[in-house]
């Protein structure tokens, strides 16, 4: 009985490793998958969704992560903590997925959806489908059931445990938001945006030093610093404020060329913030000598990126955009978007 119990799981794994490929090719299963894009909503009960110490983390949050990388779809999160409105947002077609408590949540509206329960240890949370997107609740449950055979899940059901954690509910991102934002106000900058910044560079480590000599919540360097007109950059004030200024630079910068959109030229500030804004510069003039467009810092990015199967254009290409900036810009704005759920201007 064992042994054929272990080979149904082993066939599960092996169909599921296999599957999500043909699931995110077929976009006739994916009724209201729109742009790449699978749309959760959900609320802060249970660990579900919270932030801590800047991160985001929560259950059904990387949950839902897990399931996005296994179909290739980018998650977006709706932060909503009513449940009748959660539910109006999968109607509506503007959620594909809802994630529910049934101990907590009223559901008044339980015709016309897909229930997924998610596992045995979390068995009160429960994700809706419309009952019009069958092909998602059907991977959704396919994967779900090989998904917490793993180890993986194994690790994150115990980071998660409920009984033991309880809910968490952050009212700030860091110690510092008071001085984010008196600094961001001064350039009009989105001080959730710079919050998002100092995250990625320091993880709000007030005295953290990386292997270039920058120093402090905005890693600064000293040479910046004085360029800036700093001549010290120790005090946290006035780490956040030389950093600010050097955003404000390179933003006036990138503003020469009228050409580049405003929410294009906030991807080249981060980039710039990053590998330096003559780095970039250059970039942008191999984009356009490679007929692509040098505004968009997506195509930008896919020029100049080393090309890892090609070896010999990666011998001849000296310079190139590295991981980091790439994965700098990218994670920034991402964790942007979560602050926007938590947190208003």
């Amino acid at each position: 009985m064992q042994r054929h119990k272990t080979k149904i799981i082993l066939f599960v794994a092996c169909f599921i490793l296999f599957y999500p490929k043909k699931i995110a090719d077929n976009q006739t299963l994916f009724y209201f998958v729109k742009n790449d894009c699978l749309t959760v909503a959900l609320g802060t009960k249970n660990n579900a969704y919270f932030l801590k110490n800047g991160k985001v983390e929560g259950y059904q949050f990387e949950l839902i992560h897990k399931y996005c990388n296994a179909i290739d779809r980018k998650p977006v999160f709706i932060l909503e903590e009513d449940m009748d409105k959660r539910l109006n947002l999968l109607f509506s077609n503007n959620a594909d997925i809802v994630v529910c408590d049934t101990k907590t949540d009223s559901i008044l509206q339980l015709k016309n959806l897909n229930p997924v329960y998610t596992d045995e240890n979390f068995s009160q949370a429960v994700w809706l489908v419309n009952d019009k997107n069958n092909g998602l609740a059907r991977n959704l449950n396919i994967w779900l059931n090989a998904y917490v055979e793993t180890k993986d899940y194994k690790f994150l059901a115990a980071k998660y445990n409920i009984a033991r954690n309880g809910n968490r509910k952050q009212t700030y991102i860091s110690k510092y938001d008071d001085l984010i934002k008196k600094y961001s106000a001064e350039i009009k900058w989105d001080w959730r945006l710079i919050a998002s910044l100092i995250c990625q560079e320091s993880q709000f480590v007030p005295d953290a030093i990386s292997h270039k000599d920058a120093f402090g919540l905005m890693q600064i360097r000293q040479q910046t610093a004085e360029f800036l007109g700093f001549d010290s950059i120790t005090d946290n004030e006035k780490n956040i404020a030389a950093g600010v200024k050097l955003i404000k630079f390179l933003e006036h910068y990138f503003a020469h060329d009228s050409t580049i959109t405003a929410a294009e030229r906030i991807k080249f500030v981060l980039a710039a913030y990053n590998s330096g804004h003559n780095k970039i510069n250059d970039f942008r003039k191999n984009t356009e000598q490679k007929g692509r467009n040098p505004n968009i810092w997506s195509d930008v990015e896919n020029t100049n990126i080393k090309e890892k199967h090609n070896k010999n254009l990666a011998q001849q290409q000296k310079h190139f955009l590295s991981k980091e900036t790439v994965l700098f810009v990218r994670e920034i704005l991402e964790r942007y978007e979560h602050y926007k759920n938590f947190f208003s201007e």
